[in-house]
């Protein structure tokens, strides 16, 4: 069989990032898992050699009672040129100490679209700034960044810190305006700022786009990974792709990473995919649209997927929402939710903005409201995915190197629940020391568990050595471990 340039091209990708992996998790080639001192999470059965009364359980985060955080005024009309926020990117940008978002504006039939820029001290409240750069409905006291005069902008958003060009410091892909409905394909921009953008290249750097897009700088592929979307078999389902690049401007060729499958329901289709770096592995936040009649006809939810090495994904909690929509008519999230690219990492927070539509997907073409809202929700750190007992469980890990001082568990084990940790050696040999009954025992809710035995600590002398862990559940929840160096 002959092997196209394409499909070497696959093979290699393979190659690569099936190494990547691999270092990433690493061996020490006796089957050891070398973990030295990253956090190890349960969202998959990587680090799990057994379990017993304990099942993986995916967990939804909490909408923030403030909601919506940003939603524009006037409201916008059927028919009117007021605007809606359809998607975006949001940041917290250290070196200023302010959360930053840049949002698509759309009027109502989503044909003069924008890119908005917004601020926050605090990540809650949001300030509109009156730039004055860009004309847009008559006037020039707005927020506008960029815009190219018709159609859709999906922008992608990034602050590249990584880069010695300061002038290019911000890096934005955009969907170029034109008659190639559904298929578009994707330009880039750049600023120094942030607000004063300017395009990059005039042609398309990525064939296919049918927006939103996601764009990240991945500091373990030493590669920008953007997310685009396309019509499968004409104009069948949308899928999600992904792309990459060495310098913003070449991107390879995109490959389908998710589409959907016998395991899900007729008409089920996926929207875009956000996703993040986050501990050994990545999590996204895929749109799912139901096309067919039933509940969610017409409506979009997220569910949650894993990977490891950035290209094979799975999906998790059953495929059931991580993020529901609004359970009455009316609420700012009933008919749609998408994330805003990225989640953010605020104290032991994740924070997640999204965007929520009270109307449904089709609202244009039925002259209905679409009623759009920057909002929040926020999980517990690292709180994606957790092991949970109702009674007395037990889980025990493959076995493992690591290279800390200290076991640090991030396990809720309030109202009288505890978590007990002993260690064993690679023979499943409880080392001395190190049992339940000298200590291990963690009570309380705390994403910070230091574990003692015997009023001890130090776990220093098992550096280097194949040792397992194993942990006694009683109606907890343990989401994660780390051998962390001392302080």
């Amino acid at each position: 069989m002959k092997v196209g340039s394409f499909q070497v091209a696959l093979i290699l990708l393979a190659a690569v990032f099936g190494g990547v992996a691999t270092m990433l998790a690493g061996s020490d080639g006796s089957g050891s898992l070398k973990i030295g001192r990253r956090k190890q999470l349960f969202a998959d059965g990587y680090i799990i050699e057994e379990l017993e009364n304990v099942y993986r359980v995916m967990n939804q985060p909490v909408k923030y009672g403030g909601n919506p955080l940003i939603e524009l005024n006037p409201h916008q009309r059927p028919g009117s040129d007021d605007l809606i926020v359809v998607s975006g990117s949001v940041l917290y940008d250290q070196e200023v100490g302010l959360f930053k978002m840049w949002y698509e504006g759309a009027n109502y039939n989503w044909n003069h679209n924008v890119v908005c820029y917004s601020y926050s001290k605090d990540g809650i409240h949001w300030e509109l700034p009156d730039l004055g750069l860009i004309q847009h409905q008559g006037s020039k006291e707005n927020n506008v960044v960029f815009e190219k005069g018709a159609g859709e902008m999906a922008p992608a958003v990034m602050k590249d810190t990584a880069t010695k060009d300061t002038s290019r410091r911000y890096k934005m892909l955009y969907k170029r305006a034109g008659k190639g409905w559904p298929l578009q394909g994707i330009n880039t921009a750049y600023s120094a700022d942030g607000i004063h953008w300017k395009p990059w290249v005039s042609e398309d750097v990525i064939e296919k786009s049918d927006s939103p897009n996601s764009v990240l700088w991945d500091a373990r592929l030493k590669k920008y990974i953007a997310h685009t979307r396309e019509w499968e078999g004409g104009k069948k389902t949308r899928v999600v792709l992904q792309s990459a690049s060495d310098n913003f401007i070449n991107w390879t060729r995109e490959k389908v990473i998710l589409r959907p499958d016998k395991k899900d329901p007729l008409g089920r289709q996926f929207y875009n995919m956000e996703w993040m770096p986050y501990a050994d592995g990545y999590f996204g936040f895929l749109a799912v649209y139901d096309v067919a009649k039933g509940a969610s006809w017409d409506k979009v939810n997220i569910q949650l997927t894993y990977s490891r090495d950035g290209w094979r994904w799975s999906r998790l909690g059953e495929r059931q929402p991580f993020i529901e929509n609004g359970r009455e008519p009316g609420m700012v999230d009933w008919g749609q939710v998408y994330v805003m690219q990225k989640p953010i990492v605020v104290g032991d927070e994740i924070w997640i903005y999204y965007v929520g539509f009270k109307g449904l997907h089709w609202a244009i073409a039925k002259k209905e409201l679409q009623g759009s809202s920057v909002n929040l929700c926020k999980i517990r750190l690292d709180g994606f995915v957790s092991l949970d007992s109702g009674g007395k469980g037990v889980v025990v890990t493959k076995p493992l190197v690591m290279t800390g001082e200290r076991l640090v568990v991030n396990a809720n084990a309030a109202h009288d629940a505890s978590v007990k940790v002993e260690v064993l050696d690679e023979n499943w040999q409880v080392i001395e020391g190190f049992s339940k009954e000298d200590g291990g025992l963690l009570s309380g809710d705390h994403v910070r568990h230091v574990v003692s035995w015997k009023g001890k600590t130090d776990v220093s002398l098992l550096k280097n050595k194949s040792i397992r862990l194993r942990f006694y559940l009683d109606r907890s929840k343990l989401y994660s471990f780390v051998f962390a160096a001392n302080k």
